[in-house]
């Protein structure tokens, strides 16, 4: 191997190094210098590169030894003799005096101790990290610094890095390995830092490791240390829970952080992880009241046991409710629900452990977990096919829709009962606590303001996420109350009519108080006038599809009655929950073509409460008083739950209005920055990269439109995917984007954890060894 003659290579700075310098340096190396570039207190650094050690190598006569050749076999043994030799024989007199020049030009006289680090070109991965394994020297005297690179060389050449190596599959021959030279810190304490929970990987928390005096002793296990896990709600962080741990004699305070000095480092850490792009594990400092930063690298994150069993998935449920296609940026919203899904399951004394989460994104559409539903079912003792129903999900053969019940499980299950007629009575108060939620977030985002700190628009962006992970749940608490009583109805009614869930439901729906839907009380009204007034009418029924001739071509008294209807609905939306939707007050085509929808229907609310041929007269006559009296009954309380659900329909509608009209904020000013085309683009973000570009600023959001323009073009392949009702986890790797369900794989799709979780398309190279990456 011939190193290159170019001596500008040989050393560093942190402010000279850039991402094209990752083979040069490594990438604690490389993370260190994106952080301190981008503002965060890292201690001032001098990288002694891959290029000095290979030049040491070459001018030595090592380079068999290391990288092999014809004659000379790389061995553990030979590179335990070429550790052994670098520890030994000085550094080459000329990279010596190059080394003496660049720390006294770095770090000048009045600096006399270092800390010596080793970084090595593949160390520090998420699957690989080398943690504890590779040398670092503190406390190094400057007139020492040559001694202590030359053992980080050799730290990386024998013993444990090796083992660790061979034990990984990785290559040991060729090791390229630099070192970062630091002031020395005197801290009052260190610790490490985690963005997401390391042993839940929950993403909404950050947990905190602090020890008095230098972290060393913590990383390497020798201390139990004082633990702060921290929710991720910038900018106070509260603080969920805290442990003690070791405090050494003669140590100042209680503990080894304040705890003013908690949502500072917390803030730090999220924005690290938004720079990095990947949760990350913080080596941190604290000295003269600033938090310094040592070492970051992607976190190890438990991975969550495969599936036993081959998940069924069904749209049943969503289509009423969300677009074919959500928006990118609701679609992530919806995925970060789930934890919150998962738990409500819980905290009913369910089972639904490895179970996958409630809903799914499958080539960008919404998906329900039909196994999951199935088996909270089964755990209740109730025969599932009278569950799905209630979802719009009708059940193939094998599946009753009549209730049915086996006493012996429901009598096993009798403690989960108990916790669901306690959410069923509390549905009320969980629906009036979500209505001051969602009070509450619209009068902090309303009117929209982009002029704040990127931690106070980062606290206000994920309020989107908690205002509808919030009503998701209260939903669910709704949903629950209805299932059960509509399977009760159904059971009652069912010797009578051949559709007693339609029958319950219906009356339920009979009641004078029942209070449905404003918007579309109003449009049956408006219908009806346009109805008698042949003119309006004609129109609605000749304009184009997309309504395009209006307001300009149509009748003056059409505009009017729209206006008005506007003045009262325009905010609602034909997909409302979906913050990436058009309000009807943007583009009032989706509500005409609505209204012409009504107009040429004659049945209307009033009619509908009317009907009953589900369950005729005769039918409700053969009754016996009490079964009537209970009918009525259960039709009473499910009429106060669907008047519920309607309430929740529109307070999550109001507040994911008010959550757009903030984002079309903050996509004008990125508009101004360059980081986005039209505003309307910010939809084609996911959550966390919204995020990203708040905390990171430029250095993400000049990638921005590079992002929209990829995304835009997969939503496009996936539009044009025929999609089945039913999947099933088996099948998701023969959805073939484009063309829908095929019969094997396609060879062209890599469908796994490749980089970051769902699919990548195009070419694949085979490599057969670490090396050859």
């Amino acid at each position: 191997m011939t190193a290159p003659a170019d001596s500008s290579t040989w050393l560093l700075s942190l402010d000279q190094i850039q991402a094209t310098d990752f083979d040069r340096v490594g990438g604690k190396t490389v993370r260190l210098a994106l952080l301190k570039q981008q503002g965060l207190a890292v201690p001032p650094g001098l990288a002694v590169t891959t290029t000095f050690f290979e030049t040491h190598l070459k001018k030595s006569r090592l380079i068999p030894l290391w990288a092999g050749s014809p004659d000379v076999a790389v061995t553990t043994d030979s590179l335990a003799w070429l550790a052994d030799t670098l520890k030994t024989r000085p550094i080459d007199p000329e990279l010596l005096t190059a080394l003496r020049q660049a720390v006294d030009a770095r770090f000048g006289p009045e600096i006399q101790q270092f800390a010596v680090r080793s970084s090595a070109i593949d160390e520090d991965r998420r699957d690989r990290s080398f943690a504890g394994i590779h040398l670092t020297e503190l406390g190094v005297p400057r007139a020492a610094l040559p001694i202590a690179i030359t053992r980080c060389w050799a730290s990386a050449l024998s013993g444990p890095a090796l083992q660790y190596r061979l034990s990984h599959g990785m290559s040991i021959q060729g090791i390229r390995i630099a070192v970062l030279i630091q002031p020395m810190l005197t801290p009052d304490s260190s610790g490490v830092g985690f963005t997401v929970n390391p042993l839940t990987a929950a993403r909404d928390e950050l947990v905190i490791e602090a020890t008095w005096g230098l972290g060393q002793p913590l990383v390497e296990g020798a201390v139990q240390p004082f633990l702060y896990r921290l929710a991720n709600q910038p900018p106070d962080y509260p603080l969920l829970e805290s442990r003690p741990g070791h405090k050494p004699a003669g140590a100042a305070g209680d503990a080894p952080l304040p705890a003013a000095a908690l949502p500072v480092l917390a803030d730090q850490l999220v924005r690290i992880q938004a720079l990095m792009g990947e949760p990350q594990d913080v080596e941190w400092a604290w000295q003269d009241e600033t938090f310094y930063i040592l070492q970051s690298r992607p976190i190890a994150l438990p991975e969550a046991p495969p599936p036993t069993i081959d998940i069924e998935w069904t749209r049943g449920s969503h289509p009423e409710f969300l677009p074919d296609l959500p928006s990118p940026l609701f679609g992530s919203i919806l995925e970060q629900s789930q934890v919150q899904a998962l738990a409500f399951f819980r905290r009913l004394g369910l089972q639904v452990d490895n179970l996958g989460p409630y809903v799914r994104l499958i080539l960008g559409r919404p998906y329900l977990n039909l196994t999951l539903l199935k088996r909270v079912a089964a755990q209740v003792g109730v025969n599932a096919g009278a569950v799905l129903h209630t979802i719009g999900y009708t059940p193939g053969r094998g599946h009753s829709r009549s209730l049915t019940f086996n006493w012996e499980q429901v009598w096993r299950a009798r403690g989960v009962f108990r916790q669901v007629l306690r959410h069923t009575l509390r549905a009320s108060a969980a629906v009036r606590r979500y209505r001051s939620l969602v009070e509450q977030v619209v009068q902090k985002i309303t009117p929209p303001r982009t002029d704040l700190s990127p931690q106070e628009l980062t606290a206000l962006f994920r309020l989107h996420t908690e205002v509808y992970g919030a009503g998701f749940e209260a939903g669910l608490s709704v949903s629950v109350g209805i299932a059960v009583l509509t399977a009760l109805g159904s059971r009652l009614l069912e010797p009578f009519t051949d559709q007693p869930a339609a029958a319950i439901s219906m009356l339920a729906r009979r009641g004078q108080d029942f209070r449905g839907d404003p918007l579309q009380t109003d449009l049956y009204r408006l219908a009806g006038e346009i109805r008698r007034t042949p003119a309006l009418y004609d129109w609605l029924e000749s304009a184009a599809p997309d309504f395009s001739g209006y307001p300009d071509q149509a009748p003056p008294a059409l505009v009017e009655k729209i206006t008005g209807l506007l003045a009262r609905h325009g905010d609602r939306g034909q997909y409302e929950t979906d913050v990436g939707w058009p309000r009807y007050a943007e583009d009032p085509s989706p509500l005409l073509n609505l209204l012409l929808q009504f107009a040429r229907s004659e049945a209307g609310p009033a009619a509908e409460r009317q009907a009953g041929p589900v369950l005729s007269a005769g039918g409700i006559q053969r009754l016996l008083p009490w079964r009537l009296w209970l009918a009525r009954w259960l039709a009473r309380r499910l009429r106060r739950y669907l008047s519920l659900r309607e309430e929740l329909y529109r307070l999550r509608g109001q507040a994911m209005t008010a959550c757009r009209r903030w984002d079309l904020s903050l996509g004008e000013r990125w508009v101004a920055l360059g980081w986005l085309n039209r505003p309307e683009e910010i939809f084609w973000l996911t959550a966390e990269e919204v995020e990203r570009g708040l905390l990171a600023g430029a250095e993400v959001g000049l990638t921005l439109p590079a992002a929209v323009r990829a995304r835009q073009d997969t939503y496009q392949t996936h539009a044009a995917t025929p999609m089945p009702f039913v999947l099933t986890e088996s099948q998701i790797p023969l959805l073939r984007p484009g063309e829908g369900l095929v019969d094997t794989p396609s060879a062209e799709v890599l469908v796994g954890l490749p980089i970051s979780p769902g699919q990548a398309r195009g070419r694949a190279r085979i490599v057969r060894h670490p090396s050859e990456v």
